[in-house]
């Protein structure tokens, strides 16, 4: 059952693929077809043209036992009227001869004829074909040349979005990258700050604690404060 099943699986593959081929190579199988059909009907109008020249042949070979019986009818005639019946029956049985093979070479040249009409019917339908699939071809090679241009532009394009997605992506890990450091940069200024104690003197500056930085308001009071103790 599995090997049926795998031989099944490949038979598939396969049938696949030959039509992805033959998708792929529409046009030049197209073409080869319509190369294989004009030299087919090529050698069928060489063999119209035999045909033809055998069914003249056959009808000439009629046309010369008809001359020959004609003559011996009239020699038959001859020797009746001088009262040589033996002669005259001698002849007799000769035009019967002729009249024989008349007859299986007329048979000839009326089977040539139905040939060479059979011929004639089928190599004008496939030259209508021919001419049908070349002006059709034109407008599927038309078609595809179209096709293939458009689907350049569009590879284009989407190369171009995809080249614009890439900067834009770039873009933010740039920017993600400068913010990261950015916050390292704080992370180790912070870190510093507190090593050499100045985070902590800040942090009690800001409680009121311990010096206090002198403002403009306190350098003014003092310098009243002198001003009045020198009155």
């Amino acid at each position: 059952m599995l090997l049926r099943k795998m031989f099944t699986a490949l038979r598939g593959k396969a049938t696949e693929t030959g039509e992805a081929i033959v998708d792929s190579q529409g046009i030049r199988i197209m073409e080869q077809e319509l190369r294989d059909a004009k030299t087919a009907m090529n050698r069928a109008s060489e063999e119209l043209t035999t045909i033809m020249a055998r069914r003249n042949l056959a009808a000439k070979e009629v046309d010369t036992l008809s001359d020959k019986m004609a003559e011996y009818e009239k020699s038959a005639m001859a020797a009746l009227e001088k009262g040589e019946q033996s002669l005259a029956e001698e002849v007799a049985g000769e035009i019967a001869r002729l009249e024989s093979e008349r007859e299986i070479a007329q048979a000839n040249v009326t089977q040539y004829d139905g040939t060479i009409e059979a011929l004639k019917s089928t190599i004008a339908k496939s030259k209508g074909e021919i001419r049908r699939v070349e002006q059709q071809m034109s407008h599927v090679k038309a078609t595809e040349a179209a096709q293939k241009a458009q689907a350049a532009v569009a590879s284009q394009h989407a190369g171009q979005n995809a080249s614009m997605n890439s900067a834009v992506a770039s873009l933010e890990r740039i920017k993600e990258r400068q913010a990261l450091q950015a916050e390292k940069l704080k992370i180790g200024e912070t870190m510093q700050a507190q090593d050499s104690g100045a985070d902590l003197e800040a942090r009690l500056s800001q409680a009121g604690i311990g010096k206090q930085q002198t403002s403009g308001s306190d350098v003014l009071a003092r310098l009243k404060a002198k001003q009045n103790a020198g009155n």
